[in-house]
């Protein structure tokens, strides 16, 4: 038979130490040491902040030891703080009473710094000291293109504490040259002087004043202009044939029983500048070839025409006319000044383009450069023209308005 033993159990009596937290009582502490941790017998501090209140649940805490050569300091609140700890308890057994009280025990993480090196400033950032080691790999093991990339970058690099020095020399300069930049007005004013359009009133009360008559035509050449021979001999008086828009505007000028005398002396005038237009520039001074071209035109405005519309280059031992793009655009825009005038001031853009054998970009560039403003035709002008809409889309009006606006200067080419 066999006997069995009934085991006395002795009951432990279990307590949570909240006495001692309303009591105030400190501790005790878990702290992590991430490296190297104190020695065992290193006495620590720990601090609460004045301004705590006793109630608070979250109690702050900072713990701080020294052991002469490194501090050890943690907290459990702020930046420094470690966050993701478990809650933490220590059960102490009191042999006496056979009592096991639990205490509440927050982590902290302790972090060390070595007393001698405090106050040291690092001299070389972590950027730096990978690019020194990224180098000295390059160096020893890259290929002669890395190589030398590594020695051009060197080479190019600006030692920042050098130009201390000059720094201010630098700024004195800067301001100088940009104190003399001119502002914007000025740069418009410039602009509008270097046009190369006739002479014009920026400030006319009506439209008929901004390009006047006696600008484009002087009156000695308006009264030299052969309008009779037109009369006998019609369009075969003209020394340039090809012109639509001139020989358009003479035929039906022509064909009204009272003739306009000041419209047909316009539009000689007109064809007497595409036919100067047409010379050869290095037949500019070759008489036998501008009297063939230019035919009966009187030297009066011939002269004139030189003188506006070409240049003599310095420094030339032989003195001789020569068209100039600038020159070219001049003339071009005196023709159309001439045309405003006489299509009261809104005139087809397109109307000379294939007289001028030029593009509608260009003839729209020189018309805004007049200051016309270049739009599309309206709805009833399309109408009245009974062209394909296709057609009539392209075509565009340059009509001159008051008070007189040129576009602002370009500031630089497209970007691609």
């Amino acid at each position: 038979m066999s006997s069995s033993k009934k085991k006395e159990s002795h009951k432990v009596p279990l307590e949570y130490a909240k006495a001692d937290v309303d009591a105030g009582v400190e501790g005790p502490y878990l702290a992590v040491f991430p490296g190297i941790a104190p020695p065992k017998t290193t006495p620590f501090n720990v601090y609460k902040p004045e301004s705590e209140e006793a109630k608070s649940k979250k109690r702050k805490r900072i713990l701080e030891a020294d052991t002469g050569k490194v501090e050890f300091v943690g907290q459990n609140f702020g930046e420094d703080a470690r966050s993701g700890f478990c809650r933490y308890v220590i059960a102490i057994r009191d042999k006496e009473t056979n009592k096991v009280t639990f205490k509440d025990a927050p982590v902290i993480a302790v972090n060390r710094t070595i007393k001698s090196l405090k106050n040291a400033k690092l001299h070389v950032s972590s950027k730096e000291q990978f690019t020194q080691a990224k180098n000295s790999l390059g160096e020893a093991f890259g290929t002669k293109k890395i190589k030398q990339q590594i020695k051009s970058v060197e080479r190019n690099a600006v030692n920042v504490s050098t130009l201390d020095n000059v720094a201010g020399y630098l700024q004195d300069s800067i301001s100088a040259k940009t104190s003399a930049l001119p502002s914007k007005a000025e740069i418009k004013a410039r602009a509008d002087e270097d046009r190369p359009i006739p002479p014009y009133d920026l400030d006319a009360a009506k439209v008929e004043d901004i390009y006047k008559l006696d600008t484009l035509i002087t009156p000695a050449e308006y009264q030299l202009i052969p309008f009779k021979a037109i009369l006998e001999k019609s369009l075969a008086a003209l020394p340039f044939q090809e012109s639509t828009f001139v020989n358009d505007a003479l035929t039906a000028a022509l064909s009204t029983s009272k003739k306009d005398r000041h419209r047909i002396r316009l539009l000689m005038y007109i064809n007497f500048l595409m036919a100067f237009r047409t010379i050869p520039d290095k037949r500019l001074d070759d008489s036998e070839t501008v009297n063939r071209i230019m035919g009966e035109v009187p030297s009066v405005i011939l002269e004139n025409f030189y003188e506006r519309f070409t240049e003599m280059p310095e420094g030339s031992d032989k003195k001789r006319h020569t068209f100039t793009p600038k020159s070219k655009d001049k003339l071009i825009c005196w023709i159309f000044a001439i045309a405003l005038t006489l299509e009261n001031f809104n005139i087809d853009a397109a109307a000379m383009t294939r007289d001028l054998s030029l593009k509608q970009t260009k003839v729209n560039e020189l018309f805004k450069s007049l200051g016309c403003k270049v739009s599309e035709l309206t709805a009833t002008q399309k109408a009245q023209l009974g062209v394909a809409p296709e057609v009539a889309k392209t075509m565009k009006r340059a009509i001159l308005t008051i008070p007189l606006t040129f576009p602002l200067p370009k500031r630089g080419p497209k970007a691609k």
